[in-house]
């Protein structure tokens, strides 16, 4: 049984490739050809779910035609798509430091290649990063870290840029074969990229009060304004400026206002698909963002629950060792009581036995008196009986 977080982890991985009319595939050999194509950007999925189980998710998706509108995906994965007012203020606030962060390195750009001052080639530009995102007030969870604003990988991000440059240096040229042909004799310019994307900027704007008329579709003010817009595009791409993903979008969409108001409708075309296509880059990293902010959210509260489970029994341990101290104090004194009463009741009896032992002594003592004064006294009366029988030998002898 495939669960709702499994089949939200398919959508979200290729909610990109099964646009268009590919979100009206159902055949199996069709579905499966899709995922072939895309190996690197599959291979997660393949791993964990195999080829047969992946593809049966993507049937059962495609038949309930959730990659065919965003209103059927939000009733399938309403979480994905619920972001608070707090959340959304943040993001904004984060797109728009990451805006001026991107305006000011422009500026100093075009500052220095204006005055030739400084040499700016191979400048590495790092959009500053937002604060972290703050925890409403009274909230147990800790702060998380700001996923916003959105960047696209940098090698994604020059191929765009470098293939709208070269498009838009393509339109210039061209618009210049039709109206202005002396400007590429005098330039000696025999391709599009003989001059690059700021020096058509330059060139044009010199000249677009002077075009003929219905060779623009604006005015002269407004003109000059589309034109300069597109520089930013082309400092972006040869200095290496990382930029949001939605600060590439905008830079696009100037050079599809370029391209249009050249009148260079196929370029136009093809430049308006790259900012759909960003679009919708775009809306895919939020949508994995709310989804890695939903699962974050969700073990951080299962960590908090730990925490106050760790923190009850550390309580607990506190506790019973203070009782059990208690306890054992109690004990201890106890004993120490008994030790004590011992002590003492063996000193009352160790004075009750030398008493009795000197009583004794002094009876046997005169016990012996009285009987050497009854030997003596037997042995005087003893004498005297034998003196009396003497005397009475040496009496009158009778003739």
């Amino acid at each position: 049984m495939v669960t709702k977080a499994q089949q939200r982890r398919v959508y979200l991985a290729c909610r990109n490739v099964f646009t268009g009319d590919k979100a009206l595939l159902r055949k199996k050999r069709k579905i499966q050809d899709e995922i072939a194509r895309r190996p690197k950007a599959m291979a997660s999925l393949i791993k964990d779910f195999g080829q047969e189980e992946l593809t049966k998710i993507l049937m059962g998706m495609l038949e309930r035609r959730i990659f065919e509108s965003d209103i059927r995906a939000k009733l399938e994965f309403p979480e994905l798509f619920q972001v608070s007012p707090e959340q959304h203020a943040m993001r904004e606030e984060s797109e728009l430091d990451a805006a001026r962060s991107m305006s000011e390195a422009l500026e100093d750009i075009a500052e220095a290649e204006d005055t030739e001052e400084v040499e700016v080639d191979g400048l590495v530009y790092e959009i500053k990063n937002s604060e972290d995102e703050a925890t409403p007030a009274g909230a147990v969870l800790p702060p998380m870290p700001s996923l916003y604003p959105s960047f696209i990988p940098y090698k994604a991000q020059h191929l765009i840029l470098n293939e709208a440059q070269r498009l838009l240096e393509e339109s210039c040229f061209d618009f210049a074969q039709r109206w202005i042909p002396q400007l590429l004799e005098d330039k000696k310019c025999e391709a599009p990229c003989a001059i690059e994307l700021t020096e058509w900027v330059r060139l044009l704007a010199h000249r677009v009060g002077k075009l003929p008329q219905g060779a623009i579709d604006q005015g002269e003010l407004r003109a000059k304004e589309i034109l300069f817009a597109t520089s930013n595009l082309r400092h972006s791409a040869v200095h290496r400026l990382s930029t949001s993903a939605r600060g590439i979008r905008d830079l696009i969409k100037s050079g599809v206002e370029l391209a249009s108001m050249l009148q260079d409708h196929a370029r136009a075309l093809q430049l308006e698909d790259f900012c759909r296509e960003i679009d919708n880059s775009i809306q895919a990293m939020e949508l994995n963002k709310n989804d890695l902010k939903n699962n974050t959210t969700t073990a951080l509260q299962v960590l908090q629950k730990q925490r106050e489970e760790l923190d009850r029994q550390e309580t607990e341990i506190f506790a019973r060792m203070i009782k059990d101290d208690e306890e054992n104090k109690g004990i201890i004194g106890s004993l120490l009581e008994d030790s004590v009463n011992r002590i003492l009741n063996r000193g009352v009896e160790n004075e009750t036995a030398l008493a009795e032992d000197t009583d004794l002594g002094a009876d046997e003592q005169e016990d012996r008196t009285n009987e050497v004064v009854d030997s003596m006294q037997q042995n005087v009366e003893g004498q005297s009986e034998l003196n009396g029988v003497g005397k009475v030998n040496d009496g009158p002898h009778l003739s």
